[in-house]
């Protein structure tokens, strides 16, 4: 009885600007939900002009927005594309949708680092004309793109070439075949019957004669993305190794495509977070790029050392073992040198401090190394005539350049 004396007493009392708060506020709420059911329902449709792209190649995606309620909306899209390293910033696109027709609009956009991204995220937001409140909305249509290493021109390589083809004749001395010609390439200190006059009188330059090979060379590539436990100031080398992880993913995929396009046999280690072998059954340099996309190291992983020591009896004398690499201190030459008695060449690359880009002038290095891998490239030096060469990379030094340095010992 009290309960209903009370509520007799609020009715009795509620005047005209009461009534008025009150229905606004009823109105509000009722808008709030319509909103909220309205920018939950959007069909969203997304397209994109290609899933494999290159560093600082352009993506598209086109984006076609309708809604499914008769309220006619006032929104932001933005795209949240991410991945490992690396973020592609995109601006809100303001777009005014209804459900008499659908809303289209593209962003285009690039990456500079290779990995799997995730395009999957559009964000809705949308602000109250009253700004009252404001509603952020997260659709997620799952959709991943792949970034293949940057390609790059090694320029000649050491690889050797110990294994014959079937059914030709090889002399080590020389092993091209002078009746497979395959073209012309810029002379490079080469035997002047070498060089192709008629080519060069035309061009303004010399070239030299390009021949197929009588023999094909067989490759074990380790890429050791991994941070070494002989590292003792790990925070600051762990930065470095990020930035060496793509340059080192670069040269991999450079001496990979030019491996397979000279016919030479190919089997890749990756050590990083995960370890895989690849091999050329089968695959063309394209398929080991995408496997290059995939490759990531971490600060504490497995050990390069490990895997190079286990592959020992998978070594022969047509064999050539290069190897990508941070930090190794001499406590690597052992298994170099192991590796080089049943290998023809042991040649590895570390780079500390990245290449030179092509088109940018060479610069003064400032580069310090560690003790470490100091006394590592004073060590091997002693070993150059072993066919076991090591090179510090310097990073005001192009990857021709280096090679072209490496190409020295045959």
């Amino acid at each position: 009885m009290f309960s209903m004396a009370v509520l007799v007493w609020i009715i009795m009392s509620v005047d005209t600007f009461s009534l008025m708060i009150g229905s606004l506020v009823i109105l509000l709420w009722i808008h709030y939900y319509f909103v909220v059911i309205s920018v939950k329902r959007l069909n969203i449709i997304r397209t994109i002009d290609r899933e494999r792209l290159f560093p600082g190649e352009y993506l598209t995606l086109k984006y076609s927005i309708s809604a499914t309620s008769p309220m006619r909306l006032e929104l932001i899209a933005t795209p949240t594309l991410v991945g490992r390293y690396d973020f592609a910033s995109t601006k809100g696109e303001k777009v005014v949708v209804g459900s008499e027709h659908a809303v289209s609009f593209q962003y285009t956009v690039s990456f500079r680092r290779h990995g799997e991204k995730d395009i999957s995220k559009l964000e809705i937001l949308y602000r109250d004309p009253t700004k009252l409140f404001t509603l952020m909305v997260t659709y997620s249509l799952k959709e991943k793109i792949l970034i293949l290493p940057r390609i790059t021109d090694p320029g000649n390589f050491p690889i050797r070439l110990r294994e014959l083809l079937p059914g030709k004749e090889s002399d080590f001395k020389l092993m091209e075949d002078l009746t497979d010609f395959r073209g012309i390439r810029v002379y490079d200190r080469e035997p002047l019957n070498r060089i192709h006059w008629k080519a060069s009188a035309r061009m303004g330059r010399l070239y030299s004669k390009e021949f197929g090979f009588t023999a094909v060379s067989k490759t074990f590539l380790y890429l050791d993305l991994n941070l070494s436990d002989e590292v003792f100031a790990r925070d600051v080398w762990e930065r470095i190794r990020v930035d060496y992880e793509e340059t080192a993913i670069e040269v991999a995929g450079s001496l990979i495509r030019k491996i397979l396009t000279d016919s030479g046999r190919l089997t890749l280690v990756t050590v990083g977070e995960k370890v895989s072998y690849t091999d050329d059954t089968g695959r063309d340099w394209i398929d080991f790029f995408e496997v290059l996309s995939m490759a990531h190291g971490c600060e504490k992983g497995p050990s390069f050392s490990e895997y190079i020591s286990r592959d020992m009896g998978r070594y022969d004398p047509t064999t050539t073992v290069v190897v990508l690499s941070l930090y190794l201190g001499e406590s690597v030459l052992p298994d170099l040198v192991k590796a080089r008695s049943r290998a023809s060449r042991v040649v590895v690359l570390l780079m500390p401090f990245g290449l030179r880009k092509p088109g940018q002038l060479p610069g003064k290095s400032y580069q310090m190394l560690p003790m470490a891998m100091e006394e590592l490239k004073r060590r091997s030096s002693l070993l150059e005539e072993e066919q076991i060469i090591v090179r510090v990379v310097e990073e005001n030094r192009s990857l021709a350049e280096t090679f072209g340095e490496v190409c020295k010992h045959r």
